[in-house]
């Protein structure tokens, strides 16, 4: 394991807080770590603070670990927080050639097993977003022991497919764009509801430069072997195979029985109510918060009551366990 040298980027920091009105006890940049597991460089973030309880972040699919950035300065004087660049996102490196026709969903399962076994510790808080949280419903139901509570945010079996199609519309029409301010302005376009300067925060960590301008920091590959493959499927067929996707997550699920916490965004187009509401009463032991004023991205979009809430339940149910 290196820890890296990078740029200081509190003042980008300090500047996007502000802007959304939040007041951390501390502006504290956290350090930037790489490690090589199954064959591919990750790299992670530590808050500090390993002392306290810990808490690991999985962000969800087009995102990176710096999705976790405001929350992690209002949590970080009562947890150590990690946050991990997913398998083809941010600074970790890619699939490799041979590996790509793979299930991706196989190999981040793998991926979170062997990071989690690089930290080493025996109690860990793990919390992961969409994507980052079928990871770490696939770890939980596997490996129980190594977890105090689980933090699912916006993402089921059942989602809506509207959302994800937009979703995925804007990745694919942001492509590679001249200039870093015409991501911008297409970003606040599609996000309307975060302040420009929170934007600009994030895209920071997300976008990196190349020749014809500036691209997004992800394997654009991720996910197309499936992809195709579902394009050759009659709809009969499509629909039988994400039947058995979300047959597999509600086993993982039915097999879970720590402390849960399900997360919703009050706008997400991603997981609805109803879908929520079915996690809750299906699982052995899950509570329930709707995050207002968030879409899906509800660490992104509210920053602050994403925190208070993930807090309280964890303390909560971590004094309840003493």
């Amino acid at each position: 394991m290196t820890q890296t040298t990078v740029a200081d980027y509190t003042a980008e920091m300090r500047a996007c807080a502000k802007a959304i009105q939040l007041d951390p006890p501390a502006v504290v940049q956290p350090t930037d770590h790489t490690v090589e597991l199954n064959g591919i460089p990750f790299h992670y973030l530590d808050w500090g603070n390993p002392h306290l309880p810990h808490l690991v972040l999985l962000h969800g699919g087009s995102l990176t670990a710096h999705t976790w950035d405001m929350s992690a300065l209002m949590l970080r004087d009562r947890y150590h927080v990690v946050a991990l660049d997913q398998r083809g996102h941010g600074d970790t490196g890619w699939t490799p050639d041979d590996q790509i026709s793979a299930d991706n969903s196989d190999l981040m399962l793998a991926d979170t097993t062997a990071f989690m076994e690089h930290l080493g510790y025996e109690h860990v808080v793990l919390c992961g977003m969409s994507m980052g949280g079928m990871n770490a419903v696939r770890y939980a139901a596997r490996h129980p022991e190594r977890l105090d509570a689980l933090v699912v945010v916006d993402v089921g079996p059942v989602t809506m497919q509207a959302g994800i199609i937009e979703m995925e519309q804007f990745r694919q029409e942001t492509e590679t764009m001249r200039n870093f301010d015409d991501f911008l302005d297409r970003a606040v376009k599609f996000n309307p509801q975060r302040r420009p300067e929170h934007l600009r925060y994030s895209l920071l960590h997300s976008l990196k430069q190349v020749d014809d301008g500036w691209t997004w920091k992800q394997d654009h590959r991720r996910g197309r072997p499936q992809t195709e493959e579902m394009a050759k499927m009659t709809p009969a067929q499509q629909k039988a195979a994400g039947e058995e996707r979300a047959a597999q997550m509600w086993a993982d699920l039915d097999a879970i029985k720590l402390p849960t916490l399900l997360m919703r965004g009050a706008e997400s187009k991603i997981l609805s109510a109803e879908a929520a509401g079915q996690i809750v009463a299906r699982m052995a032991d899950c509570e329930y918060v709707v995050v207002p004023r968030a879409g899906h991205s509800v660490q992104g979009d509210n920053p602050r009551d994403f925190a208070r809430a993930l807090d309280t339940f964890v303390t909560r149910r971590l004094e309840r366990a003493d």
